[in-house]
């Protein structure tokens, strides 16, 4: 995936304008609009901006997979910091829940 699709991916996902966010990084719109529809290509310091004010990695951001076995989406990712948010306690309950969703799904299969 581009930059900047995956840029638009996750600027949808959680819910930030184009103006807020570049306003976040202290940028033009009209030069976010260039990364978004991959007409422009930010330098190593913008990457590193725009991956830290996301909350993602910059492996991530650039679609980078250094073993190529695991893709996430950005609803995946999203679960994943959430639950690295969580408490132990919050986290067996999840556990728990998804053993039972697993296993009521593999019953009507």
């Amino acid at each position: 995936m581009a930059f900047g699709d995956k840029l638009k991916e996750l600027l949808d996902e959680k819910e930030i304008s184009q103006k807020d966010f570049a306003a976040a990084l202290n940028m033009a719109p009209t030069t976010l609009n260039g990364y978004i529809k991959n007409n422009r290509q930010p330098d190593f310091e913008t990457i590193k901006n725009i991956a830290t004010t996301l909350n993602v990695s910059i492996d991530f951001l650039l679609d980078y997979n250094k073993n190529n076995n695991i893709t996430l989406s950005v609803q995946e990712l999203s679960l994943i910091l959430k639950i690295r948010k969580m408490n132990n306690f919050q986290k067996d309950i999840l556990y728990e829940l998804v053993n039972i969703i697993e296993k009521k799904s593999i019953k009507e299969r």
